[in-house]
Order: structure tokens, then C-alpha cells, then sequence
């Protein structure tokens, strides 16, 4: 799919501007006694839960397994010069390294995690839509409709193959009128009856994060890749109030935009990527808050 758009120079100058680095302060023979805030108490297992649901796209966690990639990942970027697309792809590599996943050959790979840099988002994807409907088939419609509604400034767009748990492509029939549990995967393979592995998977195919250019002023690219890694390494959205996460940077009522990846987005795909991939996704989304004491004490100082 191409957007057909160009992204100048001068726009990407102004809109990814690097923090300032702040003046030292003069000499002050005054005394100054600095009182240290108290630390705010680490949210609850509860809490962690509940957000890790809400940013997690999809409904049937019980029964269904989450979208993850499983083939070497090629990220790439498309409308910033080069230096700059080759620091958000360094960032995202990083990322992903650290969460052990398979890399493509560094700039000799077809990207399946885009990130594009356009302006007027919404208006470029209405007209992918009106032009190139056929590629939007991939996207349920409720899915697809809030696509196409977003107006702030990150969308992103997965396109998802179900498979067996050994890899092989699972049939998808579509459901019938009035009968959404007809649309039952099928599959034909030697599995043992449980109620904790699920005899498919959910693997990402292709992910398009994109960007409207003229919103993301001010915004650094470690940001804007790390937001796009946390979009696009998992099916997730910045849904209600969003707590200590990347997916909070655009949220204009957070006091501090985060820098990166939090603690939370951290846990929340090394419990997306340290399990099997056939395995509910109630039993991911419970395991952020674990995984997250678990960085706490291997964190803390000795």
C-alpha cells in the first residue's frame, strides 16, 4: 500500500526537535535545603491487570491467544531522512533484542513493522479506504471503523495470520449472519485437551504505525520509537486514562510524557514474549504484574 505522501525536511527539523539541554545555574552562596517528594506507592496487582486489559486490543482473552511476531522482525520507516530513519529502526531493534525476538538481517529485509511519517493521517487512510478497500479486509469492522475515525496523533493498523501451534496455517471460516461463534478456526493435528494451551496462535503478518507529522512537534525519536514499538510488537492501543506508559505520550492530560519504554510497557511484552505463543491471553495479561515485581527486585540496589 503506498500513501503517496512527502514529508519535507524542514517539517521533520520542526517536529522532532531534541530536548534542550538546560543552562547550569549560577552560583548561589545562599543555603537551599532540597526535600526529597515521597515515593508514590507502586500501583497494585490489580491495577497493573486492569490497565494491561485495557490497552490490550481484542475481547475473548480466555479463549483466545494474543498477536505477537514470530518471524524475523525488519522494521523500517518511511518519510524522515535517513539518519533519523535509521535511528528510530536502531531503537526498535534494540527493543527488540531485549525481548529475544528473531531480527531479520539489518537493511536487507522487507519490513513487516512500518512506521510512517505523514501529513493529514486521517485524511491519507480515508482515501487508502475509498481507493484500496481490498486491503482493509484483514480488519474487523468495529476495527476498522476506529481506524478510520482516529484523529489524534498515532494509528496503527495489524494485519494478523491465525496458525496451528506448530505453524501451519489454520482456516478461517467466515461467520454466519447473526452467528459470530460459527466462524470456528479449523484445524486438524494431534493435541491434548487443556484449558491453558490453545491449539492455535495469533502471529503478526504486518504492522503499519503511522504518525501525522504536523502532531508529533516536540516529540523525540527515542519516543516516537518506542511508542511505536509497544503499537506495533503487540496489538495494543492508547485506550482511557493510561498509567506510567509510553502509550500516554500524546495524552495531553499526563503531567510528564514518559521519555520511553516504562517499567509497565516492559513487562508487558516480556510477558507477551517469554511464554509460548499458544496460550491465553488472560494468562499474558496476568503475568504483567508478576513480571513487573520481578524487574523491581532485579532492579533495586543490593
Amino acid at each position: 500500500m503506498s500513501l503517496r505522501v512527502r514529508v519535507a525536511a524542514c517539517v521533520l527539523a520542526a517536529s522532532l526537535a531534541l530536548p534542550a539541554v538546560p543552562r547550569a545555574a549560577e552560583p548561589d552562596s545562599r543555603d537551599i535545603v532540597v526535600t526529597a517528594p515521597e515515593p508514590s506507592a507502586p500501583p497494585s496487582a490489580r491495577q497493573v491487570n486492569a490497565q494491561a486489559r485495557a490497552v490490550t486490543q481484542g475481547g475473548d482473552f480466555m479463549h483466545s491467544p494474543l498477536a505477537r511476531f514470530e518471524s524475523p522482525l525488519c522494521p523500517g520507516v518511511f518519510g524522515l531522512p535517513q539518519d533519523a530513519a535509521a535511528m528510530i529502526v536502531g531503537r526498535i531493534r534494540h527493543n527488540a533484542e531485549l525481548l529475544r525476538l528473531p531480527l531479520a538481517p539489518d537493511g536487507n529485509c522487507a519490513a513487516n513493522l512500518f512506521v510512517a511519517f505523514v501529513p493529514h493521517a486521517q485524511e491519507q487512510l480515508a482515501e487508502a479506504h475509498r481507493q484500496h478497500s481490498y486491503l482493509f479486509r484483514g480488519l474487523a469492522p468495529t476495527e476498522r471503523r476506529q481506524l478510520l475515525a482516529e484523529s489524534g496523533p498515532a494509528r496503527a493498523w495489524t494485519t494478523t495470520v491465525m496458525k496451528t501451534r506448530d505453524g501451519m496455517r489454520a482456516s478461517e471460516p467466515a461467520p454466519r449472519a447473526g452467528d459470530p461463534v460459527s466462524a470456528v478456526p479449523i484445524v486438524t493435528m494431534w493435541q491434548a485437551h487443556s484449558k491453558i494451551y490453545l491449539p492455535v496462535r495469533q502471529d503478526i503478518a504486518s504492522v503499519l504505525v503511522v504518525f501525522d507529522v504536523d502532531q508529533v512537534r516536540g516529540n523525540t525519536l527515542v519516543q516516537l520509537a518506542d511508542y511505536a514499538t509497544m503499537r506495533g510488537l503487540a496489538r495494543t492501543q492508547a485506550s482511557g486514562t493510561v498509567r506510567d506508559s509510553i502509550l500516554a505520550l500524546f495524552d495531553a492530560s499526563a503531567a510528564t510524557p514518559p521519555a520511553g519504554l516504562t517499567p509497565f510497557d516492559r513487562a508487558y511484552l516480556a510477558s507477551l514474549y517469554e511464554t509460548i505463543p499458544n496460550i491465553a491471553g488472560a494468562h499474558v495479561i496476568g503475568g504483567v504484574s508478576r513480571r513487573l515485581r520481578r524487574q523491581a527486585a532485579e532492579e533495586a540496589p543490593q
